[in-house]
């Protein structure tokens, strides 16, 4: 076509009736919206635990204007896949032999319009009942509440108790519990073509927890604290908050190791009322009460996409207030990475999910706008009993809901640092002259006239995102080790082991 028109502009020119030097605009087609539009899609339900079931959720997606699904294949240390490294669940709604993840990601990726799958793991927590799994090998029967000493791996509270709610729920502070469920992650990424890996509960479960008792003699060690320290403790939570940080940077360095288009994403905490100043933010639910720091996350650029629950209902005025409040700021602190807001449809009617949607993809003030949102859930759309089929079409099309919020064509947003990188990564071990882990050190690395320092996990690894191109040297601090020369190249994981004598 554009062709065409070309020809036809130089036949105008040639006869005079078109004016030389006038513009000529020639339109192209326009390109599809950009905008992640994805539904979570939990294991606790029906879904996709038989192909029949894949089917229909498939057929849903697509119908609603869709493009994405985060669907839950590990839910309490078990698997929905074949190739893991843990036991099959004992869900007993997951149909015999069958790798859910596989044939979802075969319907997913092999039909019209593509669909986006990421594959939502629950993070910490392991195990949920007061039976324990069938399998020997399972994390719980191995390191939960009959093991012992260093095997022992469960988040503690302060007064001692190992369960939170219904949850046994793993310590980032142990090194080993850390590693292990980075682990899974890393697994999946190696042996699915997933679009992309999601953290759920990546988190402690209060200020009152996280006093395992190997988390309790690192933070000791390091800092010189005596006894159990107050879980308001200022020091405490800023430990416990870096803890959180070693997983997600160890989760996000390693995977795009493997495969730099991954897109790592986290489901993260939007309780109560929004911040509007920094200040308000280091305040908030996040932080101080369950120590997960994702504003820090995007800033460092160790996670590509964070999507906030923002479980509030419309119906209740406060609430209504908070999700505005958490929107809002959303839209304006991405950090050149991407948020995609979540509302929580099973808490609200049809016309308020459409509501808070609509509001989710309006621009802020300062013209900032969301990647898009996710939708929790698809079990439970709505919270009048509606029945599901009445509220994908009113994503679609204009009801007598509200206006449709998927009535167009979109496609999930470029991550322009995955497509067109400019910036490098790096990611290395740190051991003493034993060849022990370093835990705690600083790390510095100098290019130029630029200076980092980062700090290792209870492992000895430290990472470093968003590094400029080029030759880097890595030191132990305080160590008496050589410097390693690294060189760092855009879009890339760079690797590397400094020892400190």
């Amino acid at each position: 076509m554009k062709r065409i028109v070309g020809l036809l502009t130089v036949v105008l020119l040639a006869v005079g009736w078109l004016p030389v030097g006038m513009p000529v605009t020639v339109r192209a087609e326009e390109a599809p919206k950009e905008e992640f539009r994805a539904f979570w899609v939990d294991a606790f339900h029906e879904g996709f635990k038989t192909p029949e079931q894949v089917d229909r959720l498939m057929e849903d997606v697509r119908r609603a204007g869709a493009n994405a699904v985060i669907v839950q294949v590990r839910r309490r240390g078990d698997a929905y896949f074949n190739k893991a490294l843990e036991p099959r669940t004992q869900d007993p709604g997951l149909q015999s032999g069958f790798d859910a993840l596989a044939y979802l990601l075969e319907k997913a990726h092999n039909e019209s319009p593509r669909i986006e799958v990421h594959a939502w793991l629950a993070t910490l927590p392991i195990w949920n009942s007061a039976t324990p799994p069938e399998s020997p090998d399972h994390v719980f029967n191995r390191h939960g509440p009959t093991a012992e000493e260093r095997d022992y791996w469960l988040m503690e509270s302060v007064d001692g108790a190992d369960r939170f709610g219904a949850d046994y729920v793993l310590d980032p502070g142990h090194p080993d519990a850390l590693d292990y469920t980075v682990d899974q992650y890393v697994n999946v990424v190696k042996e699915y073509p997933v679009d992309g890996i999601h953290l759920d509960l990546v988190r402690y479960m209060g200020p009152e927890w996280g006093y395992n008792p190997v988390s309790l003699e690192r933070y000791q060690k390091e800092t010189g604290a005596v006894g159990r320290p107050d879980p308001q403790d200022e020091g405490w939570k800023e430990w416990r908050r870096e803890q959180v940080d070693h997983l997600m940077r160890k989760v996000y360095l390693k995977s795009i190791a493997i495969r730099p288009d991954i897109k790592v994403s986290a489901a993260v905490i939007a309780w109560g009322k929004g911040p509007e100043t920094m200040e308000e933010y280091r305040n908030s639910a996040p932080v101080q009460r369950v120590m997960q720091d994702w504003n820090g996350w995007l800033q460092e650029g160790i996670i590509d996409l964070a999507v906030p629950m923002n479980y509030d209902r419309e119906h209740v005025a406060d609430q209504k207030a908070w999700y505005d409040q958490w929107i809002h700021w959303e839209k304006d602190h991405q950090y050149q990475r991407q948020i995609a807001a979540g509302p929580g449809i099973f808490l609200n009617s049809i016309e308020g999910s459409l509501a808070q949607i609509a509001r989710a993809q309006a621009p802020s003030a300062e013209g900032n706008r969301l990647a898009g949102v996710s939708l929790y859930s698809y079990a439970v759309t709505n919270k009048d009993g509606v029945d599901r089929e009445v509220f994908l079409q009113a994503l679609k099309e204009p009801t007598s809901y509200g206006e449709p919020g998927f009535h167009d064509v979109a496609r999930p947003p470029e991550m322009k640092w995955k497509t067109r990188p400019s910036k490098g990564f790096l990611m290395g071990q740190t051991v003493d002259r034993e060849g022990r882990p370093l835990d705690g050190a600083e790390v510095e690395l100098r290019h130029r006239s630029h200076r980092y320092l980062v700090k290792t996990d209870g492992s000895g690894f430290f990472g470093k995102a968003e590094l400029p191109p080029g030759r880097y040297t890595v030191k132990v601090k305080k160590g008496k080790g050589p410097a390693e020369t690294i060189r760092i190249r855009a879009g890339r994981v760079s690797r590397v082991e400094v020892e400190a004598k």
